[in-house]
């Protein structure tokens, strides 16, 4: 998992690559906690582009994630939705709360 700051719009990124499941769960959620309290409305984007498998437990991490950008007046956004993590967001029925980016077809 890496971290970076976009400068430009003053959004922090966080990277996270291979598995998101019960045994890495818990990384995600320090590392969005430990950016959180950096930030006092923040802007904080999952990029998921390299996340070949999320289960539930991955799940409740961005669902976390959700629900504490919001209280504090902040914006989440994920980027690089794989068609697996898209499929389970809405099939949980998620989409309000973790607002997925256009899909386009094919892609």
């Amino acid at each position: 998992m890496s971290t970076r700051a976009d400068a430009l719009a003053s959004w922090r990124v966080l990277t996270f690559s291979g598995e998101l499941d019960l045994a890495r769960a818990g990384t995600l959620r320090t590392a969005i906690d430990e950016t959180l309290a950096a930030q006092e409305r923040p802007l904080l984007a999952l990029d998921l582009r390299d996340l070949s498998f999320c289960d539930s437990y991955g799940l409740s991490v961005l669902v976390y994630a959700a629900k504490k950008v919001r209280e504090r007046g902040g914006t989440l956004r994920l980027s690089g939705v794989s068609p697996q993590v898209r499929m389970l967001i809405e099939r949980c029925g998620l989409e309000r709360l973790l607002v997925l980016p256009r899909h386009h077809p094919g892609s």
